[in-house]
């Protein structure tokens, strides 16, 4: 390219900061393998062949071609392009992921994201056969073989119907629940999660009576008003509250959750460090002082 654009040996030589008689060697490698001439020299000047300019066509789609590839592979190492496989609990997608996902598309538009809600149960299988990339869980259950990072805690809060009797109060003491029924979910789904809610109302001093049906299909089927029974969420489920619910703070605070992001440490990638970076960034951890 230099010698095609500059017609001229030396000058050529001089752009590239070597010297002209290896530069002419070159040239001659160059038309020996490609099989004809790509020049035409006189002592006066050098002009191109057919063949070379044919060949100059190709060798500048050529090096702009190796110039993207390595922009490319830079930006990878950067965790600027790529792929992520997100899994989340489902009190993430009220606040966290979207809040995540929002400030990761805008500092890295170019990488892929794909999620699927999932029970923390099943995460660490996931991210053992590599099915997932990542997980962002509430409470996530502790595996040896797994990293977690710890990016947000909430306070818990509890849920009651538009009719039950303390639903015009700001506030109530946990403990004003303690005579009613309480809907939860399979404790194999999320074991961890689901004993930490139990240990909150341990610590209010009574054993929570747990009915049989489901917090979270009662929810997705628009029925948990209908259900006798009372609920304690993050306090983020409720920027999306079901008609005929009611929150309720608890004072004193009862507990908090953690979300955290949780990953293979033999698989990490540079979009993953990329996204827990963002992360790090989107929701600040405060003390907690219980």
């Amino acid at each position: 390219m230099a010698v095609a654009e500059e017609l001229n040996f030396s000058r050529a030589a001089e752009r590239l900061h070597m010297a002209q008689p290896p530069l002419s060697v070159a040239i001659r490698q160059l038309e020996q393998e490609v099989g004809t001439a790509l020049l035409t020299r006189t002592t006066r000047d050098v002009r191109l062949t057919d063949a070379g300019k044919a060949f100059l066509e190709g060798a500048r789609a050529t090096l702009a071609e190796a110039d993207r590839t390595v922009a490319e592979a830079r930006r990878a190492s950067a965790g600027e392009l790529g792929r992520l496989r997100i899994a989340f609990s489902w009190g993430a997608r009220f606040v966290t992921l979207p809040a995540l996902g929002q400030a990761f598309r805008d500092s890295h538009p170019d990488v892929q994201v794909r999620t699927e809600e999932m029970w923390n149960s099943r995460m660490a299988d996931a991210l053992k056969s590599r099915a997932i990339d990542l997980a962002v869980s509430l409470c996530p259950e502790i595996v040896g073989d797994l990293r977690y990072e710890t990016i947000r805690s909430e306070p818990l809060i509890a849920i009651v119907t538009q009719d039950h009797p303390l639903a015009g109060e700001d506030e109530i003491a946990l403990a004003a629940l303690a005579q009613e029924p309480f809907v939860m979910f399979p404790r194999e789904l999320a074991p961890r999660l689901y004993e930490s809610l139990v240990g909150v109302c341990r610590r209010a001093g009574f054993e929570p009576a747990i009915r049989s049906e489901s917090f979270h299909t009662s929810w997705e089927l628009g029925v948990l008003a209908d259900v006798p029974a009372v609920a304690l969420v993050p306090e983020s489920v409720m920027v999306s509250p079901r008609p005929g619910l009611v929150a309720l703070g608890l004072s004193p605070p009862a507990g908090r959750v953690e979300t955290a992001i949780v990953w293979r440490e033999d698989a990490d990638s540079a979009a993953g460090r990329a996204f827990r970076d963002v992360a790090r960034g989107v929701f600040a951890i405060a003390p907690v002082n219980e």
